[in-house]
């Protein structure tokens, strides 16, 4: 089953929130879900609700640094189920200390992939939240992964760094990871009244057609996926019925789809008539792609 990155150097473009909701939409499709925080910070532990540090018996830190050291470890010992209600490898500052110790240790940039190897015929997704760098810890992450979700918020400075982590991903398919497939670019933090954040997304999507696949779900700017990780919960729990939620679901059968997941049909309209029309009509106030596509490029991308 596949494991996923969601990778991006840049910090604060929806990366945790994507990972956590992706998770629960993709549970909620019946599929057995593992969440890994490859990030010191924990900020995916403490969103998906675990707060209190003495619930972390293990984290993944700890488990690649006993690898990178040549002491037992096993991954199954450290995934705890979160309140809200998904198996996690939780995160710590022991990233960093694992990280320097990786550095001098043979086959370095395979320790998390056979980390991981013991829990890949326990679940059918492994999602990993990545730490917002390009060093070893993330080049381990895509070393391991089948397929990378980049998540881009539509914003001009943040859209500068795509360039960089697509050529880093090029360059492990090169040395280490051949069969290593982006599975695509997701727009986050879209502000469907802002026209910058409209010509960015059209910028993206014109520059990165026929190279790089963009998902044609866009996550909408919403408080509520702020509101849901502050008390520890999925937006799918938090606010299911709501269009926020129901992004994720969408992007869950794009990301299932793309890996090749056959059970997995394509989202279908479900309504006809006057409230297909009147759903059309809101989604391309609150949610739609830019109406049309602009001659920009994204300087540098590939």
């Amino acid at each position: 089953m596949p494991i996923i990155a969601v990778s991006n150097q840049k910090g604060g473009v929806g990366k945790t929130t994507s990972t956590l909701n992706m998770g629960a939409a993709l549970r909620e499709m019946g599929k057995t879900v593992l969440l890994v925080d490859l990030d010191p910070q924990g900020s995916l532990t403490v969103a998906a609700g675990v707060v209190d540090n003495d619930a972390i018996r293990t984290s993944i830190g700890d488990l690649l640094m006993a690898r990178a050291q040549g002491a037992p470890q096993d991954i199954m010992k450290a995934i705890i189920q979160t309140p809200a209600g998904l198996d996690l490898v939780p995160g710590s500052g022991m990233l960093s200390a694992a990280e320097l110790t990786l550095a001098t240790a043979m086959a370095r940039e395979s320790a998390l992939l056979a980390t991981l190897k013991p829990a890949l015929d326990r679940y059918d997704y492994i999602l990993v939240d990545c730490l917002p760098s390009l060093g070893l810890v993330a080049i381990n992450a895509l070393r391991a992964a089948d397929g990378v979700v980049i998540p881009v918020q539509a914003d001009f400075l943040a859209v500068q760094g795509l360039a960089q982590i697509l050529e880093t991903i090029e360059a492990v398919r090169e040395q280490l990871n051949p069969p290593l497939a982006v599975y695509g670019v997701l727009l986050t933090m879209v502000d469907p009244k802002r026209s910058h954040a409209q010509r960015v997304v059209a910028t993206v999507r014109h520059s990165l057609k026929g190279k790089v696949p963009v998902f044609e779900t866009q996550i909408v700017q919403n408080f509520a996926y702020k509101e849901a990780a502050e008390v520890g919960r999925t937006i799918l729990e938090f606010q299911s019925r709501g269009q926020a939620a129901d992004n994720y679901r969408q992007l869950a059968r794009e990301v299932a789809l793309a890996a090749g997941d056959e059970e997995i049909t394509a989202l279908q309209p479900r309504r006809g008539g006057l409230f297909a029309a009147i759903g059309r009509f809101f989604r391309g106030l609150t949610g739609g792609h830019a109406s049309q596509e602009t001659g920009r490029t994204l300087a540098g991308a590939a």
